[in-house]
């Protein structure tokens, strides 16, 4: 199955065989936080004037008030203290981060780096023309970023926008388990049935669950499986549906029976009650995974950043006898697959059309983007927050003192994980093997590695990062349609999955396509079946990723 953007592909993966971590990077020495001494720098005769920028960083409401705020605290005093530049930090709300940029464009007070995840957005700036090509920058006062550049021209091409010119700095992941689908192996043994394999035996088994006690606790009180959090995506991969669009028989076209077979699945589970009935409350899954944790649920999909040591072990503590184990997706109709993955290279930047000193913004990225600045701002002070394991790694100290301390990851937002050698795979190397808890911990993580990072099933699809940009009319219609079509949370989807006979999943397909249609979705969809016609024999594929991915493994090893 091939999807998605540019590149030719030969040059792609003979420079993915030559993954190392990266030389050459600037490996000046840093101060901790706190430190009163400056940093350590080549004298120069006659010292450059220091840069001062202005730069985005997502607020989550992660910092405690003794801590300072984005304003100060000891890890902005630490970047100040020892990079290049003088940088303020501008807080976006996470979940708001699009009208919030938006305002602060309109009003040209902006940062001069907006560090932005979500790739309509940044295609959307891109079209006003608001954002700053990034190429001349790069040549004049780069040396970091222009070697990975070099090395991995991957970011380079998906970057790049269809002026031809580059835009957008990105990251290179390890790549690994996003989404899981988690089973109690337990309840398993205990009604003696058998990992399910197919949806048919899925739903068999989620309603053992919720049937048949298997808690033992004499009551009907446990679910089947979620909906909640990213139940509806790991669902939906079941049926082979990622995104919109999907390559099939050589044409890339709107993608309307897979997820009308995923709703009409999810829709039984409702109506049958093998799910939580009130999960449309549950925004951001937390109920799931209180309900996993304190053995209620049987069958959890889950984000992997979600299953933590102190989630594990608070189950570990409410249900002393659970086993979880990792399953593949069951097979359907249209295959086998996996659910979603960290894609390989990700962009995550672009610069302000209106920045005064690209020079300063490029110091900036270069040190940020430094294994070694980036490794400290992961980990803390090693001694302080982490210290070297048998394996070599770093790991957590305290995880409550990190909590409270190591609040950098929006900080952190152009690190490339690839670039720091075998520490990378924090999921695996972060774990004690000694602690019998995390030892299960990182038998299940490794399990997961090896059975969703496989290219006998793959994810269905690459994401929106690897679609081009829309023209403005286009991403219009998009945008008007996104709150009754979305693919996860769209209002006529949830309608269908707690609608009743009253409302079926063909009905609300029927209803989709309608509203699609009158808003001139059909120009986006040939748009695109237009763009993979032409670009079909370069475009990055599924099989480059599985390809990313053994070759970086080894790498990492």
């Amino acid at each position: 199955m091939f999807i998605l953007r540019m590149g030719h592909k030969k040059a792609l993966l003979s420079t993915l065989a030559c993954i190392a971590v990266l030389a050459g990077c600037s490996t000046a020495k840093v101060n901790d936080p706190g430190t009163s001494s400056s940093p350590n720098t080549t004298p120069a005769v006659e010292p450059a004037k220091r840069g001062a920028i202005n730069v985005s960083v997502y607020d989550r409401g992660n910092i405690p008030p003794e801590e300072g705020n984005w304003d100060k605290n000891r890890w902005v005093d630490w970047i100040n203290k020892n990079g290049p530049v003088d940088v303020k930090y501008t807080p976006v709300p996470r979940w708001e981060s699009f009208p919030k940029f938006n305002a602060l464009l309109a009003s040209g007070s902006a940062p001069d780096l907006i560090l932005e995840y979500d790739a309509n957005y940044r295609n959307s700036w891109y079209s006003q023309k608001l954002l700053m090509p990034i190429d001349e920058m790069i040549d004049k006062y780069s040396t970091n970023y222009k070697q990975i550049l070099e090395k991995y021209p991957l970011l380079r091409k998906i970057g790049t926008k269809e002026d031809g010119k580059l835009y957008e700095i990105g990251r290179l992941n390890v790549v690994a388990p996003h989404h899981r689908l988690l089973i109690r192996e337990d309840w398993l043994q205990k009604l003696n049935l058998q990992v399910p394999t197919t949806t048919d035996e899925l739903y068999n088994v989620a309603k053992a669950f919720v049937n048949q006690d298997p808690d033992g606790n004499g009551k009907k009180d446990t679910f089947g499986i979620n909906l909640s959090g990213v139940g509806f995506s790991v669902i939906s991969h079941i049926f082979g549906r990622s995104i919109d669009w999907a390559e099939q028989n050589g044409t890339f076209v709107h993608d309307w029976e897979r997820l009308q077979a995923s709703v009409e699945f999810q829709k039984r589970l409702f109506d049958d009650g093998l799910v939580d009935k009130d999960f449309l409350t549950d925004k951001n899954g937390q109920k799931g995974i209180q309900d996993f944790m304190n053995g209620k649920l049987g069958i959890f999909a889950i984000d992997s950043a979600w299953f933590t040591i102190s989630n594990y072990e608070t189950l570990k503590k409410n249900n002393p006898t659970a086993k979880v184990i990792p399953m593949a997706l069951p097979k359907s109709q249209f295959g086998q697959f996996s659910p979603i993955i960290s894609t390989p290279v990700q962009m995550v930047g672009v610069v302000n059309a209106k920045a005064k000193d690209p020079k300063a913004i490029m110091q900036y990225i270069d040190w940020m983007v430094d294994p070694q600045n980036a490794s400290l701002l992961k980990n803390g002070i090693e001694g302080t927050h982490s210290q070297k394991g048998s394996n070599g790694c770093l790991q957590p100290i305290d995880t409550e003192k990190n909590k409270k301390e190591l609040y950098t990851d929006d900080l952190n937002m152009m690190r490339s994980d690839l670039l720091l050698g075998k520490c990378a795979e924090v999921y695996l190397v972060n774990l004690r093997p000694e602690v019998p808890t995390q030892k299960e911990l990182l038998d299940i993580n490794l399990k997961s590695k090896e059975i969703y990072i496989n290219k006998d099933r793959p994810i269905p699809s690459l994401g929106y990062d690897f679609l081009p940009v829309l023209p403005d009319d286009l991403q219009a219609i998009v945008k008007s349609t996104s709150k009754s079509n979305n693919i996860d949370k769209g209002d006529i989807w949830l309608k269908a999955l707690v609608g009743g006979t009253g409302y079926t999943a063909q009905q609300a397909v029927k209803d989709a396509k309608d509203v699609w249609e009158k808003a001139g979705g059909k120009q986006v969809d040939d748009y695109y079946a237009k763009w993979y016609e032409n670009n079909k024999s370069k475009v990055f594929s599924i099989d480059d990723l599985y390809k990313f991915a053994e070759q970086s493994q080894k790498e990492l090893k």
